[in-house]
């Protein structure tokens, strides 16, 4: 009996793992001919051993590849040309360094120092001058935030109440067009340039094209040659004294009243008296001054020399240098009396002629402007620039002193009141817009940034009462200086408006190759 049920159970174990082997079989059939099955899941994932391809990975690496050339073509196409204009002539080989700036809009306090807790230069990198781009990976162009006022808005043609004068000789006039065209292109305001030389004999001077020149770039300009054509006799005129000829610029300088008068229409509410070298870094602010004055009232607005030497020599006066404005009621009081004036009067120069005009034919008085800056100073003027002040006028900038006023004011374009807008970066570094970077050894905290650096020459109790008080100069070997050489880039939406920012190597050291040091501002518009 035990043995039968042995048997009997051996057989049905035989049977089971028959039956299980059946199956086996028929499951590796079926998988082998899957697409006979109607088994979703197993077509739907095929046997195999290979990885399934990664796409999104191979697509990834080629968006950086391509956003990575991309960064070099305008690299190359942009910054490296800029870097090796002769504008900024920079050495063979230069230390360089670039932020990306995006500026934020707003209601900022634009006299304070911004403070940025980090460091304004990073990552400087070598680069030969006479290499082919190509071989250069882009150096990195780290964001920086900037707070700045809003731009200026559009002013297309709607300064057309203000009429400008100038007289100078041709040339000068000629060199003067990119300074003017900054501040007068497309504004409406009218300039009246009397070309003092314009009769010389011998001179080929194409006067209707010179002007023609100036209105291709948007200045609404009339250039006339000079009705006076001999120098007038002054009161303390000796008998026997030769008049010049042609008529001296100084007296032509006074004559501008009328000639401004001459080019005037019913919409003019103010006369300015120029010198050539008279630079406004934008027109609104100027504007929005003069609006805070009657136009309808005689008025005589303008600002007194900032040496008190000046004042005291020639008296106290609107110099023109800083921009002389008369309101149309004032300048037409003096027109009929302008010969008597310059007969009358003992002074050579146009603003002192002026002067003397106003006070002894009229009851007006001079109304002092803040802003307006004579700059009777000569020598390093970076104390100034890197003051944070805001300038309505800045004069001298190519005699007494020399700065690239058009590059420095260029970025006023982009933010209004920003030009010379100062920001402290980490502890050492102070950035004034448009200027210069000062890194200073001893750190911002041991410098009183209220107070002007007394850099340009006798900067003394002359100048107290419009600049000071002074803190001391400080040597180069307590600061390091950027300064700005050149500009390049659009200011249309979309364009990248770049500033270079540049440490001159000394060229004198024998054996020692110069190596420049630039940091490249970078604004997206």
């Amino acid at each position: 009996m035990m043995l039968a049920h042995q048997c009997s159970a051996r057989a049905y174990l035989a049977v089971l793992i028959a039956v299980m082997l059946s199956v086996l079989l028929l499951t590796a059939h079926r998988l082998h001919i899957g697409t006979s099955l109607n088994l979703p899941h197993l077509v739907d994932r095929p046997v195999t051993n290979k990885p399934e391809p990664e796409e999104p990975k191979t697509q990834q690496l080629a968006d950086l590849d391509a956003q990575a050339a991309a960064q070099r073509a305008d690299f190359c196409d942009n910054d490296w040309k800029f870097l090796r204009s002769k504008e900024l002539g920079l050495s063979e080989k230069v230390i360089y360094s670039r932020r990306c700036v995006k500026p934020v809009y707003g209601n900022v306090n634009r006299d304070a120092v911004g403070k940025i807790a980090d460091p304004l230069i990073n990552d400087p990198v070598t680069l030969d001058m006479k290499a082919d781009c190509g071989q250069f990976t882009p150096p990195p162009c780290e964001p920086l935030t900037l707070e700045v006022p809003r731009p200026f808005p559009p002013h297309a043609d709607q300064y057309g109440y203000l009429a400008f004068g100038i007289a100078s000789n041709y040339e000068r006039v000629e060199k003067s067009l990119p300074s003017f065209a900054h501040w007068l292109s497309g504004t409406g305001a009218q300039l009246v340039a009397v070309i003092a030389d314009a009769d010389d004999d011998g001179a080929k001077h194409d006067l209707r094209a010179l002007e023609k020149l100036y209105r291709d770039h948007g200045i609404n300009a009339t250039i006339i040659a000079p009705k006076l054509k001999e120098s007038m006799p002054r009161k303390n005129h000796k008998e026997g004294d030769e008049l010049r000829r042609p008529a001296a610029v100084e007296q032509l300088h006074f004559l501008l009243i009328r000639d401004m008068l001459d080019v005037s229409s019913p919409q003019t509410q103010w006369l300015g008296v120029l010198d050539d070298d008279t630079f406004f870094p934008a027109l609104d602010p100027l504007s929005r001054r003069l609006h805070e004055h009657d136009h309808t009232r005689p008025l005589w607005l303008g600002a007194l020399a900032d040496n008190w030497i000046s004042v005291k020599s020639w008296g106290f006066m609107a110099f023109g240098g800083a921009g002389t404005f008369l309101s149309m009621p004032l300048a037409k009081q003096l027109e009929p009396e302008l010969e008597n004036c310059i007969r009358e009067t003992t002074i050579k120069t146009g603003d002192g002629m002026l002067r003397d005009c106003v006070y002894q034919r009229t009851a007006t008085k001079l109304t002092l402007v803040d802003g307006l800056y004579q700059h009777d100073f000569w020598g390093d003027p970076s104390g100034f620039f890197e003051s944070g002040r805001r300038a309505l006028s800045l004069h001298h900038w190519k005699s007494w002193y020399k700065a690239p006023v058009v590059e420095m004011a260029a970025v006023a374009h982009l933010c209004g009141d920003c030009f010379l807008q100062r920001w402290g970066f980490g502890k050492d570094t102070l950035l004034a817009n448009g200027y210069s970077i000062t890194v200073y050894r001893e750190g911002l905290d041991q410098l009183d940034l209220t107070r002007m650096e007394g850099t340009f020459r006798d900067a003394d109790n002359r100048y107290d009462f419009v600049y000071g008080p002074f803190r001391p100069r400080l040597g180069d070997d307590q600061k390091k200086s950027y300064r700005l050489l050149g500009v390049d880039g659009g200011t249309e939406k979309g364009d990248r408006f770049r500033q270079a920012y540049v440490h001159r190597a000394k060229r004198d050291e024998e054996g020692i190759e110069p190596v420049d040091e630039v940091v490249e501002l970078v604004w997206e518009v």
